[in-house]
């Protein structure tokens, strides 16, 4: 096998500072800059750019204390009847959801919604259509 080139270590094989200059310069931490990300800032900042990216700037903050509550439209409500994924029980549609109902789009068909929260143009545009908004009761 051929090689293409020398490595580091074999280059400074036999040599007494490996190029590092006084044999005492290369100890430690300090010969590579400091340990981890110990000059991110200031002289490795180029391979931080690179490498670590979002490193710099602000990242934001999340309130632990905040709900995640899943959100759903009615145009998406309407959308899934039409696709089928909704079946009718007794001659209307049963949609139960674990969230909140937005008002968002136009609902097509009468359906009996069941979620945890509405909307008040939600609520407003299941009862124009002939469909009913129920209020299920959280489990805690």
């Amino acid at each position: 096998m051929v090689r293409t080139h020398k490595s580091r270590k074999r280059k400074y094989a036999g040599t007494r500072s490996h190029g590092r200059g006084n044999t005492k310069k290369g100890r430690g931490s300090g010969c590579r800059g400091g340990t981890g990300r110990g000059g991110s800032r200031k002289h490795k900042k180029t391979y931080t750019y690179k490498y670590e990216k979002g490193f710099y700037g602000r990242n934001g903050f999340l309130n632990p204390t905040l709900k995640k509550i899943n959100k759903m439209n009615l145009s998406s409500i309407s959308r899934m009847i039409a696709n089928g994924e909704i079946k009718k029980r007794d001659n209307i549609f049963y949609y139960k959801f674990d969230g909140k109902v937005l008002g968002a789009g136009t609902l097509l068909f009468p359906v009996v919604i069941e979620a945890q929260h509405f909307s008040k143009n939600a609520v407003e545009k299941i009862e124009q259509v002939g469909g009913e908004a129920r209020v299920l009761q959280s489990e805690k």
